[in-house]
């Protein structure tokens, strides 16, 4: 392990993942829906820990007139992170490479204070000295009123999974394995566990669960999770007192469904909740409740109140997108308690004024009729639809070029071998999942005299996979040859054509 890491593995550079939660709009309806003022005019954004900068350049390129500055420890995330932006030809973004406890100490006065701060999946991976350093920057980064994230592993819900990491890092350091291999052995040695009963398996139930998840997911995800020198889970209290020193007060959370957690819960753990009044307490009974295991948290050094009149306004003229429908006729909501079902009667009347256009959260408050808070009750139920994906928030960028120029920089790049996955709607302000075989034939028909007919678009895709040595996967099962894809790149082709365009265009990212 270098030296320069601190613990922290760098065998694999971090993954290329993009995160709905960061985003200004979000945070901002966050706060306002907690009743805190959201930074506006001409904020500025800071992302600590930023990694690739995928996520970072995409939000820069929705935000043409802010400035976004990434920070790294890691020299390889800055050279890619710098990249990308060059790539795409944006000049409102830029990466440093900097250390936490160097910047604690001496913060550069020409880097100036920042209004959204935003730390993703680094807080509970580092070590102590080091998160030290880290809190002790958010303090000298944040102007007043500013709104911090950061997400981190908490408990209780990590407790059954400490000696899976414990024994993966145990077993890489020991005999010297490179990391993929350290996971993919450390699976096979856990799943042994398990097969014998041994007593540690035996006394945590759950273990199988996690280990049939993690045989699932990718072996770079597994290697940032678990093969770290730290990795301590928190108590959200623990978190709140260190954040507290830098002037830290907690707004909310920013998985936004779980903002009216108490009120979907079984009416016995309402009971149990309401004997807490502080809330620190509340939020760590919900988490002990729930079996907390990731918190996206959402605080503000100096809650600015937003008044009931301002807040009300701020929520009425809030316009929301639709996102996407759900698959059948259920409405349903994961939250942390569990998956909610939606009632029909509530839920389908804003599916369908969306189905329009978009709306402000006044507008679709007046799709309801009744109720003693009907302007109360369209906050929620759009919130829920907002954490389901079956609404978006509106907020187009105010020059769309940046976000094209980003995207077609992104999707030809990914035709090329690159593991990106996702691209920016500039109509809306979305940052967008999107498919690695959607990006090749994106690229294939934004090309100058590029195909517009299934069949040649469909034979651009297989001589772009058999190139890349990827397959398509039908039924469960991998399509390698060009023959095997051709079949299946058709429909691929006819679909993308039909639907998958057309909705590109319509939301601005070609």
């Amino acid at each position: 392990m270098s030296d320069w890491s601190s613990g922290y593995n760098v065998d694999l550079g971090y993954t290329y993942g993009a995160y709905r939660e960061l985003a200004p709009a979000w945070l901002g309806y966050v706060a306002t829906v907690r009743g805190v003022a959201a930074p506006s005019g001409a904020w500025r954004y800071l992302e600590l820990g930023c990694g690739q900068g995928v996520g970072l350049v995409l939000l820069a390129a929705l935000n043409p007139e802010h400035d976004f500055l990434g920070i790294d420890f890691n020299p390889l995330h800055i050279a890619h992170a710098r990249g990308l932006a060059d790539a795409a030809g944006l000049t409102n973004v830029r990466f440093e490479e900097a250390d936490f406890v160097e910047l604690a100490r001496d913060w550069p006065s020409d880097w100036g204070k920042f209004d959204y701060v935003t730390l993703h999946g680094i807080y509970t991976w580092l070590a102590e000295d080091v998160r030290r350093g880290l809190v002790g920057t958010i303090e000298r980064a944040t102007a007043p009123g500013a709104i911090v994230y950061v997400s981190y592993n908490t408990m209780p819900g990590w407790i059954s999974t400490a000696p899976v990491q414990h024994l993966l890092r145990l077993w890489q350091t020991s005999e010297d394995m490179p990391s993929v291999q350290a996971v993919t052995t450390g699976i096979e040695r856990l799943n042994a566990l398990t097969e014998v009963k041994s007593g540690m398996t035996r006394a945590l139930p759950t273990l199988k669960g996690r280990l049939e998840s993690m045989e699932k997911q990718d072996r770079s995800y597994l290697v940032q999770e678990y093969l770290h020198d730290n990795w301590h889970p928190m108590w959200f209290d623990q978190v709140a007192e260190e954040l507290g020193t830098a002037k830290l007060g907690y707004v909310g959370t920013a998985s936004v469904g779980d903002l009216y957690l108490p009120s979907v819960m079984p009416k016995p753990q309402q009971e149990l909740l309401a004997r807490h009044s502080n809330p620190v307490v509340r939020e760590v009974m919900i988490d002990v409740l729930v079996n907390q295991s990731f918190r996206r948290d959402v605080f503000a050094r100096g809650a600015v109140p937003l008044w009931p009149a301002a807040q009300t306004k701020a929520l009425t003229e809030t316009r929301i997108t639709l996102g996407k429908l759900p698959a059948g006729d259920e409405i349903k909501f994961k939250l942390s308690v569990g998956e909610v079902t939606g009632k029909p009667e509530i839920y389908r009347p804003l599916l369908d004024a969306l189905a329009d256009g978009p709306k402000t959260m006044g507008e679709l408050a007046a799709t309801r009729a009744g109720g003693a808070n009907p302007f109360g009750d369209t906050t929620q139920a759009v919130t829920m639809l907002l954490q389901a994906g079956m609404a978006r928030l509106h907020a187009p960028a105010a020059d769309q070029a940046p976000a094209r120029a980003l995207n077609g920089a992104l999707m030809h790049k990914v035709a090329q071998g690159a593991p990106y996955g996702y691209l920016a709607a500039a109509e809306t302000g979305a940052v967008l999942a999107v498919s690695d075989t959607e990006m090749i034939m994106l690229a294939a028909v934004t090309e100058e005299g590029g195909p517009t007919e299934r069949g040649p678009l469909s034979e651009v895709l297989v001589r772009r996979l058999v190139t890349l040595r990827k397959a398509l996967v039908h039924d469960g099962k991998p399509l390698r040859t060009p023959d095997e894809m051709r079949q299946q790149a058709q429909a691929l082709a006819g679909t993308f054509l039909d639907r998958s365009l057309p909705a590109f265009r319509a939301q601005g990212v070609v």
